[in-house]
């Protein structure tokens, strides 16, 4: 199992001290604290391999187990086919922009206002946060990426050669809880 895996949906808060919730579209899973402990990090491993090491590590017993009944849940997804994972998913941001940062205006801060920024990203992964929603799905977002580098000419312009840059994008902004990844509706 090398596949790329994204958690899905948005953590809800605890239902009790055993189960959590995670609203995944318009409805909502209930996980196991160690169902909830797998998706959580699954939020800063892009690979199952690792995923699963790192379950090792936070003594998560049975991890693959709950890997595979997260999957079939569709609380995780692989990218097995990144086409049809962009055209069935789309990014909802979280938080608020802060803008760029002092002294490196490439640099991007997303969070709380007043508070340390959650997140500080390229500006090509602050597009992706800011204007991801905006777009219907992740493949709708490259075709727009694609039309632009077109008019630009900076940049190729089919929308294949925009899906791993938009997917490295949707992991980084997973990583750091700043946007979730919903099923297209």
């Amino acid at each position: 199992m090398t596949a790329t895996v994204f958690p899905v949906g948005h953590g809800a808060g605890p239902l009790t001290s055993a189960e959590h919730m995670v609203r995944v579209g318009r409805t909502a899973e209930q996980l196991t604290e160690s169902e909830f402990g797998v998706w959580v990090l699954a939020h800063r491993w892009s690979n199952l391999p690792d995923l699963l090491t790192e379950c090792s590590d936070a003594d998560i017993e049975d991890a693959e187990r709950h890997v595979h009944a997260l999957l079939d849940r569709g609380v995780l997804v692989t990218a097995d086919d990144a086409m049809t994972l962009a055209q069935q998913y789309r990014l909802l941001p979280l938080f608020i922009g802060l803008g760029n940062r002092r002294g490196d205006p490439d640099r991007f801060a997303i969070g709380v206002p007043g508070l340390d920024p959650l997140a500080v990203v390229d500006a090509t992964v602050y597009e992706l946060w800011q204007w991801g929603w905006v777009a219907p799905s992740l493949w709708a977002h490259c075709e727009v990426l694609a039309t632009i580098g077109a008019q630009n000419e900076s940049e190729p312009a089919a929308p294949n050669a925009q899906l791993d840059i938009v997917l490295d994008g949707v992991s980084t902004l997973l990583s750091e809880f700043v946007a979730v990844l919903e099923p297209v509706s």
